[in-house]
């Protein structure tokens, strides 16, 4: 009997790195183009469902852990940027410090616009999407072949009428 394997651990790996890179563009694009952008927020969602996808997971667990994920990325992608540009309005400020800056004041960053959790919470979706979709497609294949064989069809059996001995 083989043991088939649940992808939880390659799924964590690939969802933490394409966070992280996921975060890191969207908090570029905010510092560059010094727009919040909502559609890099939900590519972060979307680039973590990819990521976890590819391992063929299998795991129940690993959706929800992608809408963290995203979530989480989308999030630090814009706290990413709010320093960017924190620095690029007083170029005297280290990152050091805008980064403490805008840590204790992140409240005041959510309310200056809330629509930017909504494209967390619409990152966090995508990435949730994903992975739940490719579980069940896995889970489905795995129920598939460990399925015995069909019996071959028997014909019926008439007992109500007489046979002849």
């Amino acid at each position: 009997m083989t043991q088939q394997k649940s992808g939880l651990v390659p799924g964590i790996l690939m969802g933490l790195v394409a966070m992280l890179v996921g975060a890191g563009v969207h908090g570029a694009v905010i510092g560059v183009t010094e727009y919040n952008l909502g559609i890099v927020a939900v590519l972060v969602g979307v680039l973590v469902g990819l990521g976890m996808t590819a391992v063929k997971p299998s795991s129940a667990v690993l959706p929800s852990l992608a809408a963290l994920f995203g979530l989480v990325g989308a999030a630090l992608g814009t706290t990413i940027g709010v320093i960017a540009l924190t620095v690029k309005a007083d170029p005297g400020t280290g990152y050091v410090t805008a980064a403490r800056t805008v840590v204790t004041q992140f409240d005041r960053v959510i309310q200056a616009d809330l629509v930017v959790v909504l494209f967390w919470v619409i990152s966090a979706v995508a990435a949730f999407a994903f992975v739940n979709k490719r579980v069940k497609a896995v889970r489905a294949a795995q129920a598939a072949a460990a399925e015995p064989p069909a019996a071959p069809p028997q014909e019926p059996v008439d007992l109500f009428t007489p046979r002849n001995r």
